[in-house]
């Protein structure tokens, strides 16, 4: 009974180690670029490298803010290799959203959690139309 508490204590430590996280400094190189929701890819996002966001539905523009990869939103601190990322829109209203990951292993997928709600978004990479 022991060799098999022994083997799945080692296969959760071997799991807990085995993710990978991304630093911050890989997040605002990988978060650059354009971006289709994965579910209604006429509705994009446009992430610029001067820390804009463009919002668009088809070729008409939504809206544009601002953005920010940091550890800290609304009073919450995230530790380690966690972020939020944190749009601010030109009226000064800002939300977040838990990073879970900006193009993992090269496949050009972003995904984020809803800070309110807990929802999964899932935006995949236009490899072709990047800023």
């Amino acid at each position: 009974m022991n060799y098999y508490k022994t083997i799945l204590l080692l296969l959760f430590i071997n799991t807990a180690y085995a993710q990978e996280y991304q630093s911050k400094n890989e997040l605002k190189k990988q978060i650059i670029g354009t971006w289709h929701h994965e579910k209604s890819p006429e509705d994009k996002i446009v992430f610029f490298k001067d820390g804009s966001l463009k919002r668009f539905l088809g070729d008409n523009l939504r809206s544009t803010s601002r953005y920010k990869i940091t550890k800290e939103c609304d009073g919450e601190k995230l530790l380690q290799n966690n972020f939020f990322l944190k749009e601010t829109s030109q009226n000064g209203t800002s939300s977040c959203a838990y990073i879970e990951g900006v193009n993992y292993n090269g496949n050009g997928i972003l995904s984020l959690m809803t800070k309110s709600q807990g929802k999964i978004i899932v935006f995949k990479k236009d490899l072709t139309n990047n800023p």
